[in-house]
């Protein structure tokens, strides 16, 4: 059965796209056939990504151009969805997922934005099915295990992968690959974050 992921946020610069792409891209290193439906019609982030080389090794589709028949096919769906939705859009995306990942950083106002997000999918009925998991987190430091802490103490499920905020993502974006195959410093550290998070997800 196909198991959809949506990954959502209401506080911009968090990575979403970035997440949603290396999450596909892990699916796939693990023998699964991942499909990412791009649902930001403002911004299409992944596929502007996937448009640059077409080096990215699955599907990327606009919401779309998605045939609800194609989708047997895939063994995972990732959705990338619009940038800071709407509370009735998020209704509905709880309604269809099978797992809600809400990308934050480690800043005040990044988990301000976090806890006010999850508060709103608890009250849906969703607390089941949310995970926060910490992105483009400082690389040294303790902030990331700061944020975990107080996240948990809130009674949020929060994953215990992190992905660390490394210059080959941004490099990977502008090549339109994945970050394992940017020959930069670091990439392998930033991939193995990614794979980290996949394997903790699925």
């Amino acid at each position: 059965m196909t198991r959809t992921v949506a990954i959502t946020s209401e506080k911009g610069g968090v990575g979403k796209s970035t997440l949603a792409v290396h999450l596909a891209g892990a699916a796939q290193e693990q023998g699964l056939r991942p499909l990412l439906i791009d649902e930001d019609g403002r911004v299409g982030s992944s596929l502007r990504w996937a448009a640059r080389t077409g080096g990215l090794p699955f599907d990327v589709l606009a919401a779309e151009d998605v045939k609800p028949k194609k989708l047997a096919g895939y063994d995972l769906v990732v959705l990338d969805t619009e940038g800071r939705p709407k509370r009735k859009e998020l209704r509905q995306l709880a309604e269809r997922a099978d797992l809600l990942l809400v990308p934050s950083g480690v800043s005040p106002l990044e988990l301000d934005a976090t806890r006010e997000l999850i508060d709103f999918l608890h009250a849906e009925g969703a607390a089941r099915k949310t995970r926060v998991a910490l992105t483009r987190v400082p690389p040294v430091g303790h902030a990331a295990e700061d944020a975990r802490e107080g996240l948990r103490d809130d009674g949020f499920t929060v994953c215990n992968a992190v992905v660390r905020q490394y210059a080959a993502f941004g490099r990977a974006a502008e090549l339109g690959v994945l970050v394992r195959d940017v020959p930069v410093p670091r990439a392998d550290l930033a991939w193995t974050d990614v794979t980290a998070l996949a394997r903790e997800l699925w």
